[in-house]
């Protein structure tokens, strides 16, 4: 993302001719083609990591018009990582990818994908459209923030997953030591042991049955 700005306000200037700028939108091409394979990573069992709950479709794909857009739905799935504690499993890709709002000529509003702001960029880029290239540049910032955000969310739950290992670590440990301890027990010992205990009771239970009959237990009775 952030080649992508650097292209794009290359392209700008005015130093660029044409030829120049279809060159660097070749660049921005493949950058582009880059993301979007990122966007539409799998996991080790074929699942999609960005399309929510709709794992076995890709994420980002064309439409009827040819635009690259989001096909998964807005799922999250939690799970529970702790007695209290539970994180995200995933990240819908409209949040990892999101789009942007433009004018539209009429005074309103519309939604343009994450993707389809890139690709008009390119276009702009590579006709020298320079109205194009300024908004594009504009809209690349909006592009990279959502990323960071996304990258941020992430960040936050590996450091919930990260703090719930060493909290379960430190309950395995000790029930190992404890396990240790019952399995590593002298029981001979440990029945003497109670045996001596006991005795030792008993004798001074006898003794002091013995001594409440003495005189003054007697006065103060």
């Amino acid at each position: 993302m952030f080649r992508m700005k650097e292209l794009a306000v290359q392209a700008a200037n005015d130093t660029l001719n044409d030829a120049d700028r279809k060159t660097v939108s070749l660049e921005l091409n493949e950058l582009r083609n880059q993301a979007l394979s990122l966007a539409n990573s799998q996991d080790a069992n074929g699942n999609y990591y960005f399309s929510g709950s709709r794992v076995n479709q890709a994420p980002f794909g064309p439409n009827a018009k040819g635009m690259v857009v989001y096909q998964g739905d807005q799922t999250r799935m939690v799970v529970n990582v702790g007695d209290n504690r539970k994180m995200n499993m995933n990240l819908p890709g409209s949040d990892a990818f999101g789009g942007v709002v433009r004018d539209d000529g009429k005074g309103g509003k519309v939604g343009v994908g994450f993707f389809q702001a890139l690709s008009d960029l390119i276009d702009a880029v590579k006709g020298s459209n320079r109205i194009g290239i300024q908004q594009g540049i504009a809209e690349i910032d909006h592009l990279q923030q959502g990323v960071t955000e996304a990258e941020a969310k992430v960040g936050t739950d590996l450091n919930v997953v990260d703090a719930q290992n060493n909290v379960l670590d430190e309950i395995t440990l000790r029930l190992k030591t404890t396990m240790s301890d019952i399995q590593d027990l002298d029981y001979t010992e440990a029945i003497t042991r109670m045996n001596k205990d006991q005795l030792a009771l008993e004798a001074a239970q006898s003794s002091f049955a013995k001594i409440s009959k003495l005189t003054l237990f007697s006065y103060i009775n």
